[in-house]
Parts: structure tokens; sequence; C-alpha cells
């Protein structure tokens, strides 16, 4: 009984990291191109200024 418990655990883990893996992998875009928004705010504020 204790082996059966251990393996449904072990299941459970793996199917909640694959879980979390797609859902990372279908954000991946969204999270780029907010880095690349971020970056690019930061850019065009210091691309603003006159020497």
């Amino acid at each position: 009984m204790v082996n059966r418990t251990k393996s449904q655990t072990i299941l459970l883990y793996a199917a909640l990291i694959a879980f979390v893996a797609v859902a990372l992998l279908a954000m991946s875009g969204y999270i780029q191109r907010s880095i690349q928004g971020t970056y690019k705010s930061a850019g065009d504020a210091f691309g603003d200024e006159e020497f």
C-alpha cells in the first residue's frame, strides 16, 4: 500500500510539473513581449535626452 501511495504522489508531482511547463510555454510569447516593451521604454527614456 505504501508503494502505491508513493507512486501516486510521484505521478501527481509529474503531472503538476508538466502542467506548469505547458503553461509557461503558452505564456512565453506574452512574457517575451513584456520584457521587450520594458527594455524599449527604458531605452526611449534615455534616448530622449539631448546633449
